[in-house]
Parts: structure tokens; sequence; C-alpha cells
């Protein structure tokens, strides 16, 4: 047989080039095939043998298409907004491009351009993109000028679009961040998973008590694909466990100290240490879902919830996580959270799935925010609406009800789920313009009476929406204890807002405004403890003690120190009494939370200072009156015997001149200042600038250092991690406690 003949009877590939070079199936079903097409190929690198490669010849009318209906697109966009500048402007000019009408000084005016730009947003904000749901159930956003399926629908590029993330998986390397190894299987991850009986059992502490305070979930929706999952574990995606680890990360913190529960899952010695193990297992198992899911270039309802949750749970056991929220922020835009779900053809349930998560997020991004100084606005200026304030029941029986643009009727007055995160979120706001005053006073462009009356404005919305005709006691646990959150919340802001004239007040400017703040001052931190008590105390309230571990004691601490100050000032014996004894009861508080809080073992020692030392002080003070007194009466009583026996001595014999003067009253005023009578609303302080003594030790008596204060600013007041431990611990070190000692 000749070379020839060889060569023609040899048997051509029936796959194309591009599937045998990486050596996978391909679907051989036309150019290109639906494996190239899936990876993105076009038909001029899906080559089979013995085909020919697509020429330019050929491409060229596809090119020529595109073209074309990009210059329509532009010129229409150009007249759109042509029309729209001469509607604002009353001078309407034919046939001239947006481009093209200066003013007649040959170039824009500040007026003008402002207009321009107003009319481009209003013309674009329309044009808002759609949605693409997965098979898988992921979610993409794609705004209109990415839309290429409108431009290329009749070329082989809008099957390439359309599965475009079907194998994003194999090539994918940006799954580092949140694990060492994405590529976990489902059987491992469902082996991190608690037994059944437990899982159960915290999905249950969940629902009952941090659900009502940060409502992002559809708890309708979750319990019956919690069913599901325990019916078939298969049944549900990696995103939605997920999900379920970071409930469960959060509902440890909420078991009792005695809980079996926390026995059984974890094996430290301490109380704290255990929920501190355990939750931060479950939230690593929340984070290597998400990498095994894919996160980094896809995402899912379930998986957005899941970020936001793990977010919730680090803010709460004090843990930084700005990095982890920035990474949230561009999920859920990549989702289009950022855009009113009006706007798309959506449920009402997957509506306000979308609101509640995004008003969530917006939420910790404003606690963050502040605590960075408030770096970064422009997260919270986007026009999606906060979500109903309805329970999860009214989105299945009344769907149509809550689809106006007024979110929350004013003929609401009990609370819902949705009462506390909406309030909450509204409160934030606030603190966050009353960190922006006290940082930037006197120059603030806020006023200390403007933000006084939208915290009492939100205080009046809480006494409105948690109260009933008979009493708050008939409300349910749950909304009983969101109303004493928001309060003890409320007098943190107040406290934060009058720091400033407080400060004043301490370095002697006596006037009305500085002797009001004192007062709301200390108003506010005798009920701020008053709430934490109740919180602490109360039976019913024991499932919060992750609260009063947590945030409550830092709300309380700080209020502890405010009435410190008073202490050292204060209006008469009775105040000095009642503030002490307020005092010693939180002292007893944050001693009895000491094992199971960090923050209670840091400030407990500290307040049980301040207390002995402006006890001190205020005894030397009282010891000093008591002197002066004595003084004073018995120089004055000196007076009157010399000025009897003068009359005496004149009455005797005129013209005898007495060698003894009188102590006159001038002489007397002149001794009295030489040991000047300490008014409580006059003392002198050594820390100028600072509105809170400290504890320092001094050979004999405890004193308040003067660099105390330089270390308990307001910044150190914003979040429970701003405070300074290292340097309160070292003043309080001075003294050498026994067992205390920071």
């Amino acid at each position: 047989m000749t070379s020839s003949s060889r060569a023609t009877g040899k048997r051509l590939p029936i796959s194309c080039q591009a599937c045998r070079n990486r050596k996978i199936r391909c679907s051989r079903d036309g150019r290109p095939c639906q494996t190239c097409t899936r990876r993105g190929l076009g038909a001029e690198d899906c080559i089979y043998l013995g085909q020919p490669r697509l020429s330019a010849e050929q491409t060229a009318p596809a090119d020529a298409t595109v073209q074309k209906e990009l210059l329509a697109r532009i010129r229409n966009l150009e007249a759109l907004l042509q029309r729209q500048v001469n509607s604002q402007s009353g001078t309407p000019t034919e046939g001239a491009s947006p481009l093209e009408a200066p003013s007649a000084t040959g170039s824009f005016t500040e007026s003008e351009l402002g207009i321009s730009l107003e009319a481009w947003s209003r013309s674009l904000s329309g044009n808002i993109g759609t949605l693409q749901t997965s098979q898988s159930g992921h979610v993409r956003y794609v705004p209109l000028a990415s839309q290429w399926e409108s431009v290329v629908a009749k070329s082989s590029a809008a099957d390439c679009l359309r599965g475009s993330d079907a194998e994003t998986a194999d090539e994918d390397d940006l799954q580092i961040p949140f694990a060492q190894n994405g590529n976990v299987s489902r059987t491992e991850i469902l082996a991190l998973l608690p037994p059944g009986r437990h899982c159960d059992s915290l999905k249950e502490v969940y629902f009952e008590v941090f659900s009502p305070v940060f409502h992002i979930l559809h708890d309708l929706t979750f319990d019956a694909e919690y069913q599901q999952f325990c019916h078939d574990p298969s049944s549900v995606s990696t995103a939605w466990l997920a999900l379920l680890f970071a409930i469960l990360a959060i509902a440890v913190s909420a078991l009792k100290d005695d809980d079996p529960l926390l026995a059984d899952l974890g094996r430290e010695r301490t109380v704290s240490r255990n929920i501190k193990i355990i939750s931060a297992r479950y939230r690593s198992a929340a984070l290597r879902c998400l990498a095994a899911d894919g996160v980094m270039t896809r995402a899912s309802i379930s998986s957005l919830q899941a970020l936001v949750l793990v977010g919730y749970a680090r803010l709460h056991r004090g843990l930084s996580f700005w990095t982890l929220l920035g990474f949230t922020k561009h999920v859920a835009m990549s989702m289009g959270c950022h855009i009113d779900p009006e706007r798309f053809n959506l449920g009402p349930i997957e509506r306000e799935e979308r609101r509640r998560v995004w008003a969530g997020l917006k939420t910790l991004y404003t606690i963050q925010n502040t605590s960075f100084g408030s770096l970064d606005q422009t997260f919270l200026t986007h026009d999606v609406k906060m979500p109903a304030d309805v329970d999860d029941v009214d989105l299945l029986t009344m769907p149509n009800m809550y689809t106006s643009s007024d979110r929350s009727s004013p003929a609401l007055t009990r609370p819902t789920q949705m009462t506390f995160l909406l309030i909450s979120s509204r409160l934030y706001k606030i603190s966050n313009r009353v960190c922006e005053y006290i940082f930037t006073y006197p120059q603030s462009r806020f006023s200390t009476s403007q933000l006084e009356t939208e915290i009492l404005a939100v205080r009046e919305l809480c006494e409105t929406r948690y109260s009933t005709e008979s009493s708050l006691e008939s409300l349910p646990v749950q909304h009983r204890a969101n109303s004493k959150i928001l309060h003890a919340h409320i007098h943190q802001v107040l406290l934060l807002l009058f720091r400033p004239t407080l400060c004043q007040f301490l370095q002697g400017e006596i006037t009305t405004e500085t002797c009001e703040a004192r007062g709301k001052c200390m108003a506010s931190a005798k009920a701020a403890l008053s709430i934490f008590q109740s919180l602490l105390q109360d039976p019913h309230f024991t499932p919060y003690r992750w609260y009063t571990s947590g945030l409550g004691s830092f709300h309380a601490f700080h209020a502890s120190v405010v009435l410190a100050v008073g202490l050292t000032n204060p209006e008469n014996q009775v105040e000095f009494d009642e503030t002490k004894e307020v005092l010693r009861k939180a002292l007893d508080m944050f001693a009895s939370l000491s094992v199971r809080s960090t923050f209670c073992s840091k400030a407990m020692p500290i307040v049980r200072q301040i207390i002995e030392v402006t006890s001190t002080q205020y005894q030397q003070t009282k010891r000093h009156e008591s002197t002066l007194r004595a003084q004073l009466h018995a120089q004055a009583q000196l007076a009157s015997q010399n000025i009897a026996q003068q009359q005496h001595l004149q009455s005797l014999s005129p013209s005898v001149t007495p060698n003894m003067t009188p102590l006159s009253m001038a002489d007397s005023f002149m001794l009295t200042r030489s040991h000047p009578h300490p008014h409580p609303h006059s003392q002198s302080h050594s820390q100028s600038n600072s509105p809170v003594p400290t504890v320092a030790s001094s050979a004999s008596e405890p004193s308040m250092p003067p660099n105390f204060g330089m270390h308990l600013h307001p910044q150190h007041w914003l979040t429970p991690t701003s405070v300074p431990w290292d340097t309160l611990s070292a003043s309080v070190g001075q003294y050498k406690f026994e067992s205390d000692v920071v």
C-alpha cells in the first residue's frame, strides 16, 4: 500500500481540537460545541480537523451589526439627555447634542453642569439591569451596560454569556481568604454539625432570642428549608449550610452557664472559653462552606445572609470584621441588593429578604464606620427602601398590603419582628452624627439641641411601639428585652452627646448649660445601670446574658464612670450617698459576670478603685469643710469678743486707744480665701481636658492623677473594643489588688 493511500485512509477525529487539547468530553454538535460554549469559546476557536477556520469575511457582518446597534444606543442616550436638559433649563435647542450646548460665556456654568449631571443620573436610574439566577440558585446582577445579550443575541456569544459560570469552580483560585482548602466535600461539612438534637436546640434559641434583634431572615422560609434538610441533607445548597453554621455560632452565646449542651460541645474549663471556642468553630465552618460554594465568584441570598450573620457574630464577640464587611458589601452589590427590589420581578418574600439583609448590612457598616472615624459615607446613600415593619406571617397572608412606598404604617403600635432592627438602624445613624459632633466640637455642623431632639424622638417612638394599654409586662419576653436594650442604647448616645459640655463643667465653666448637661448625664447614667440590673437579675432575661456580658456591660461601664465624675462633684450629701450605692450595685453586677465576660473582669477592679478614690476625696473635702467652719466660727467669736472689749474700754475712758485691734470683716474674708471653701460645683480639677477622674495612688490616700483622663476621650467610648484597657490597668495596678489585676 502506498503512502498516499495510507494518508487518505486515516480517520479524522470527531471531537474539536479545543476539547482534545484539554482532554475533556466534546458534545460534537456543531461549531461551537456545547463544551466550548460553556468555557466561553467562540466558533473561531472550536475547530474540527478537516474544516476551515472562520475567515474575517465571515465574522465581519456580525461585527458590523454590533457596531450599528451600539451607535444607535448612543444616539438614543444623547437624545434622552438633551430632552432632560431642555426640560430643566426651559430653552430647547433643536438638533443640538448635549455636549454642544455651552452657556453664553462659551463654557458650561456650574448650574448648567449640575442640571446636566442630575438629568443624566435620572435618565440612567431607570436602566437598572436584570437579575440572573442559575440552576444552582446563585444570583448575579447584570447592569444594563453589561447586557451584551441584547447586542449579540443572534451570535454564538449569547450562549457563552448564559453559561459563563458553569465551569468557574474548576479554575477558580480566589477561595484563599476563606479557607486553606476550599475543595471540602459535603460529607466533611456535615460532619462539622452538632448532633441533631443539639442543632434543633440551638436553632430554636436563635429564633427565640436573636432573630427579633437582628431580623434579616424570613423565619418561616428558613424553618421549611430546615425541615427539608433534616429529611434529606442533600436537598440544600452549600450556601444554606453556611447560613445554618452562622446561626449556630450566634446561638451558642445565649446558652446558660450550666446548660449541658455547652459541656457536650466543648471541653474548656470556663464558660466564656467554651462559648468562644464553639462559636469560632461554627463561624469557621460557615466560611468553609462559603469557600466550597465559590462565594468569591458567585453568590445566593443564603450566602449573603450567612456573611452578614458571621459579621454580626464577630461584632458581639468584640472581633474585627471591617475587611469581611467590605467584602460582604460587594457581594451584596454583585447580586443587585443595592437597588430596591421593587424594580425587579420578585415575589413579596424575596423582596423583603433582600431589603432585610441590606438593612442589616448597612447597620453593621454604620457601627464599624463610626468606630473607624466615619471613613466612608458613600455606602449609606443608596435608595433601597427599609424593610416593611411587619411579621413574617403577614408576608404570606397579606403580601400585597406592604408593596407600597409607605414602609411603616403610623397606625401600627404593636412591635413586630422587624421593629427592633428598624429603630436600632435609625439610632445608629444618629449615633454616627453624634460622634461627628463630639469630634468636631465646637465647630460641628450639628448642634446639641438638634441631636438631642432626634434622640428623644427615637425614645418616644420606642415608648409608643413597645407599650400596650395595660403595661410593658404584658408584652412577650423578647419584646420587653428589646425595649430595654434600645433604651440602654439611647442613654449611651445621650452620654456621648453631652460629654463635651460635661468637660466644660468639670473645668470650672459653671453655666446654666453646663449644669443642665451634668444633670442629664447623671440621669442617663443611672437609668442605664437600672436597665442593666433588670436584664441581669430578672430570670426572664437569662437568655440575654450574651448582651449583658458584652455590649450591655460596655454601656454600664460607661455609665459607671460618668457617675464617678458626679461622685467627685455631688450637689449634696443625699446625691453622694445615692450615687455611691448605685456604683456599689454596679460593682456587684460586674463581679457576677466576670467569669463569663472578659469585659466585666477588666471593668470590675477599675470601678472598685474609682469608688474608693472618689469616696476618699469626698471625705477629705468634708473634713476640710468642717475644719474651715470651725476656724471661721472661732474667728467670729474672737472678733465679737474684741469688739465688745473695745466698746467697754471706750465707755470707761473714751480717750484711751486699745492696743488690740479687732479683726475686721475684710481680714476675715482674706483668711477665708487663704483656705477656700470647696464648693461642689466650682472645684478645680487638675485634669483640665478630661471629663473622667482616674484611679492612681499616693503614699497615703488615693488621688486622681492628671494623666488618667487623657486615655478616656470620647473615641474610647464608641465600642467595647475601643476602651484602652492597657492604660487603665496600668493605673489600677498601682493599687495591687489581690485577685483583680487586669
